[in-house]
């Protein structure tokens, strides 16, 4: 037999034993055989480099380490779901579903909700191209290099349409495999996970490929992204998935009645720890694709699905101490220190108590016992004292704990607030907050290195992160050359950042990423937005009174002033890109698609259609604005001209919204 075609029939068996291992839990060949087989391969590969390719079993290994991880944006919104945490709110959403569709008999597809990091596949003719991560939703990270490594992940679908295809997951560990690799950790000295979430993250972000294929990450598919697909349902997908090898949650079921949901809900909650992942609840999700559609998403999650959490661990612990913490923006926040206890799979030593009226509400004093709470990755919370045992009552500090500054509290607020612009807790704050991911994401730059920047008094501001130099971070402790070197280019990049993400850095009160993001887009300069007066602020209809006195006011400070001619001189970009907005020319506009289009697949003229304003359905009505009819149209089109509803041709929809076909 020829090379070629032995590595091929190689590769396909080595393929079919990784499904039945990974997939089916069926393997058929010992630990010893498979790795004869899989020797076979390498050896042979080895000799003839020139048959071997990228999607071949050996390659998962990993290839070369990534340099950054460039933007991906979702051909279809990535989306969270809403959460429920009893019956009654599960039944509400069952409700207000059976309300939009005028009928109960529709069937709901309840499945385990695994506890890892979303991702989505893109197969172009049944073979990957690009792995992303979630990111915001609208845009990820490029983490081909790494989700290749992983072993439950088909690099080629067989009998797969034709064209794109996406298809989104979960990536994940399993309890044992996370243990083993916090052993691992501590007896590299280095710092453990928390959870199997947080090490399935930090492994997909490893910039060395070859370090996350060593990490022991899976595969659940559980969403449909983009493409063309013959399932007129979710579970008929699922089972698409399967037969193309990919794994598929174990934990589901099907049904019409919700009462039925929330006895799986019930049953579920204790067995739900003997599975070898983290589960966290159960989504539950409409079946019917074509009720999917008439239900619809909102700003930011679907309507035809949402979370049936558990609730929240809890564990009773002291509270040893209560101590004040300075935030970014001066405000000062209550933290109980508590006697370290376990929860949700960690210690836990700190909770946070918000502020001094929940303190009155809870009447928690030190030396109380109380119950904690941690959801996630929420913080702890104090939510309940279990037994009072202190006597002294905690009251607001008159003094800053970090600069010795009077305190200042507006009458109206909850809050008490450090009003000092040199305190230092609020500079690291601060400078950290600017420096973070959602923001000039400066990687390397977080607190044991901004630690010693301000210890050495390398930095007082923000300008001064981009005076850094090799010199001064080579004194720095664990600091050598090519460290360094990292750290400077990341800072060199974060000066190309859009406007969006430097207003948000600049820490502006009540100005998070998506407030940013709309002035930004408004106003398209930081020189106008500084120079803009407060009718202009005002009339931005997201940006409400509060907001905008906050940014009329800090535009108008000295030293913000100060700052921001320090940034210009080092080059920072103060400009926002125009987004490619399509209009609305389809805003309030409902559209059908039917038979098969020249140009692109129905999903792909769907999104289109919303991206111009307009909203997709599966059915036509009265109420339906136009019918785009391809090829072969049937009873959608036979419906729309009894209804009188305007049929319009492919080509007429692509006029319509000022496109031509390709």
């Amino acid at each position: 037999m020829h090379p070629k075609e032995e590595i091929e029939r190689l590769k396909k068996l080595v393929n079919y034993h990784n499904n039945l291992y990974y997939n089916l839990d069926n393997p058929i060949l010992s630990d010893t055989q498979y790795d004869e087989l899989y020797k076979q391969l390498k050896d042979l590969e080895d000799q003839y480099p020139q048959y071997r390719t990228k999607n071949s079993p050996t390659q998962r290994v990993g290839g070369k380490a990534a340099a950054l991880f460039a933007p991906v944006k979702h051909a279809a919104a990535m989306m969270s779901l809403d959460n429920s945490y009893s019956p009654d709110e599960i039944r509400e959403w069952y409700d207000r579903t059976a309300k939009t569709l005028q009928r109960e008999d529709f069937e709901m597809v309840v499945e385990a909700k695994i506890d890892g990091v979303s991702c989505s596949l893109t197969y172009l003719d049944g073979k990957l191209i690009q792995a992303a991560s979630r990111g915001d939703g609208k845009t990820g990270e490029d983490i081909t290099a790494n989700v290749r490594t992983i072993k439950n992940i088909p690099h080629e679908l067989p009998g797969a349409p034709a064209g794109i295809l996406e298809i989104r997951g979960e990536v994940y560990l399993d309890k044992k495999d996370l243990e083993a690799l916090n052993a691992a950790q501590i007896l590299k000295a280095e710092n453990t996970f928390a959870n199997t979430r947080n090490a399935a993250a930090g492994s997909l972000r490893q910039k060395d490929p070859a370090a996350t294929a060593a990490r022991p990450l899976k595969f659940f598919a559980h969403s449909f992204g983009a493409g063309n697909i013959t399932a007129d349902s979710f579970s008929g997908f699922i089972d698409q998935c399967r037969t193309w090898g990919f794994s598929i949650c174990p934990v589901r079921t099907k049904t019409t009645l919700i009462s039925e949901v929330i006895r799986f809900y019930n049953q579920f909650e204790s067995s739900r720890h003997n599975l070898p992942f983290d589960v966290d609840g159960l989504v539950v999700k409409v079946n019917r694709f074509e009720y999917q559609r008439i239900l619809g998403v909102t700003a930011k999650s679907p309507r035809w699905a949402i979370a049936f959490k558990y609730p929240a661990p809890q564990a009773t612990t002291t509270v040893n101490n209560i101590l004040f913490s300075v935030g970014r923006s001066g405000i000062i926040t209550p933290v109980a220190e508590l006697e370290p206890v376990p929860c949700a799979g960690v210690i836990i030593s700190n909770a946070t108590l918000h502020n001094f009226d929940e303190i009155n509400r809870l009447g928690v004093r030190v030396g109380d016992t109380v119950i904690i709470e941690r959801a996630g990755e929420v913080i702890p919370k104090v939510v309940k004292v279990a037994e009072h045992k202190g006597t002294q009552e905690v009251l607001p500090p008159a003094e800053c704990p970090s600069c010795g500054d009077p305190v200042y509290k507006e009458q109206d607020e909850v809050g008490y607030y450090c009003i000092n612009p040199s305190c230092p807790a609020q500079l690291r704050a601060r400078l950290l907050h600017f420096a973070s991911r959602n923001a000039m994401d400066i990687d390397g730059l977080g607190d044991v290195v901004m630690d010693q920047l301000l210890e050495n008094k390398y930095v007082a501001d923000f300008a001064d992160i981009y005076g850094l130099t090799f010199l001064h971070l080579l004194n720095l402790e664990n600091f050598k050359d090519k460290k360094a070197q990292n750290l400077l280019d990341s800072i060199e990049a974060s000066k190309q950042k859009p406007l969006s993400k430097l207003l948000f850095a600049l820490g502006i009160a009540f100005v998070g990423e998506k407030t940013a993001e709309i002035l930004a887009d408004r106003f398209r300069t930081l020189d106008a937005l500084k120079d803009a007066p407060l009718t202009d602020l005002q009339s931005v209809r997201e940006v409400g009174e509060k907001v905008s006195q906050s940014i009329y006011d800090f535009f108008r400070s000295p030293r913000a002033l100060e700052q921001i001619e320090r940034l210009r001189a080092a080059g920072l970009n103060f400009t926002q890109p125009k987004k490619e907005l399509s209009g609305n020319i389809l805003d309030g506009k409902t559209l059908v698609f039917t038979g098969e289009l020249k140009t692109m697949t129905r999903t792909e003229a769907e999104l289109l259609a919303k991206e111009y304003g307009g909203k997709a359905s599966g059915s036509v009505s009265k109420k339906t604005s136009y019918v785009v009819a391809g090829e072969a149209a049937g009873s959608k089109l036979k419906k729309a001209n009894e209804l009188g509803v305007p049929v319009l041709t492919e080509e007429e929809f692509l006029r319509l919204i000022g496109k031509t076909a390709n």
